[in-house]
């Protein structure tokens, strides 16, 4: 058996550094992605089965194994054919009213990377007619613009449609890196040297809170609304969350200069866009306006320095982590740790237009007690939340939720609405 191993691409060697630093009982929570497609085809089991050995053959990430050998990270293709990864993938057949036991059991336990195949599936039936398939894959097999893809291609071959090629794969995409493609790397490592060097510095060091502070923002705005206040402003819906997040934290803390790291997805062209593998790593972006701009100002300012930094978003992550120690533990005063932001939104018309619901702020002790000192997750399928979690020593619970009624303003402005609460 062909057992050749490649490098790892840089998206993927970014995965595997954040499982060898996690907690061994988290590492479930932070890289394994549950997925429940509906199915729309009239179809067996067996079907199912084959739909899915046929995505694992398009997509060579969901049959790759990786490993270590004398320092260097590797993958190479462990399973050659359909028949090899369904005899080596964990499988079952559940009836509908197991789902929920089943999803939360499959969902924490591990999936073999290196040995294994690097994701396991249920197919879900009501009165013996399959209706769902329950997907869980491994974060380094596939982001979640990948799942997307996924879901796409594994109905279209349920249906026996016919597909073009897969518009590319990780190996190819790893030896680019490594050869042709290198440059953009160095670039990479050369503007996060540069930002931080530029970035705000602590006043001395300082330690963040042993506990973490958790805060859910409801804004019950509805997402087609934020959409054509984006649009009016020229810049995309994950500009305005970014500007009303820098602008929040400018207010509530009184610094104009903050560093934000963003998640980069990565996928800004044809070579990218279409691949089933996991491409996601943070980007800098420093932000320092004075806030004598107007909103749509700001926003469009925000807009050129975030496409800068996203551009950059791919980055040799030991690289990173050199720089990181560089800049915020070894310099004095070192640099400040900053603001991190993840935007998960639907784009326009992906959702059913609703009407707008009352606003609410809960806090709640966070799930993780771990990663970024401060982290804005904002969610959006039909209406738009921000989930944060925090422990920097210089955000106490009134200045969160300072933060929070700072971006529900200004998403309200955005989407020309006034105020609801309960």
């Amino acid at each position: 058996m062909d057992t050749t191993t490649y490098p790892m691409t840089i998206g993927q060697l970014s995965v595997y550094r954040d499982i060898e630093q996690m907690p061994q009982d988290r590492l479930w929570e932070a890289n394994l992605q549950p997925l429940v497609w509906d199915l729309r085809t009239e179809c067996t089991i067996d079907g199912v089965w084959a739909a899915l050995a046929a995505l694992a053959m398009r997509h060579e990430s969901l049959r790759t194994n990786y490993a270590v050998k004398d320092g260097a990270a590797l993958q190479f293709i462990g399973a050659h054919d359909a028949k090899e990864v369904l005899a080596r993938v964990d499988r079952g057949v559940a009836d509908i009213a197991e789902l929920p036991q089943l999803l939360a059991t499959k969902y924490q336990e591990p999936l073999d990377i290196y040995d294994g195949i690097p994701w396991r599936a249920w197919v879900i039936t009501e009165n013996d007619v399959p209706v769902k398939v329950l997907y869980v894959v491994h974060h380094i097999a596939a982001d979640g613009a990948a799942s997307l893809i996924m879901q796409d291609d594994f109905h279209a071959l349920l249906a026996g449609e016919e597909l073009p090629p897969a518009a590319g794969q990780p190996i190819a995409m790893a030896l680019d890196q490594q050869g042709a493609g290198a440059h953009r790397l160095r670039a990479a490592e050369r503007y996060w040297r540069r930002t931080l060097d530029a970035a705000p510095r602590c006043p001395e060091v300082v330690r963040p809170n042993e506990q973490m502070l958790g805060v859910t923002l409801t804004t019950g705005i509805p997402m087609e609304d934020l959409h054509a206040g984006a649009a009016k402003l020229d810049v995309s819906l994950a500009t305005v969350v970014l500007a009303a997040y820098y602008q929040a934290v400018r207010e509530a803390t009184g610094r104009s200069a903050v560093l934000v790291l963003a998640i980069s997805a990565n996928r800004f062209d044809s070579g990218t866009a279409g691949i089933v593998t996991s491409l996601v790593q943070w980007a800098p972006i420093l932000l320092d306006f004075d806030g004598t701009e107007t909103f749509p100002e700001l926003a469009a300012k925000v807009h050129g320095k975030s496409l800068s930094g996203l551009k950059n978003g791919i980055c040799d992550p030991d690289a990173v982590v050199r720089i990181r120690e560089e800049f915020f533990d070894r310099a004095r005063p070192p640099v400040d740790q900053g603001f991190n932001i993840n935007t998960i939104l639907a784009p326009p018309g992906f959702a059913p237009r609703v009407e707008q619901r009352p606003s609410s702020v809960e806090f709640a002790p966070p799930a993780r007690n771990f990663g970024p000192g401060f982290y804005l997750i904002a969610r959006g399928i039909e209406t738009i939340d921000c989930i944060v979690r925090c422990n920097r020593p210089d955000v106490d619970p009134g200045t969160l939720a300072a933060i929070m009624d700072g971006i529900q303003r200004t998403l309200l402005s955005v989407a020309g609405l006034e105020p609801m609460t309960a």
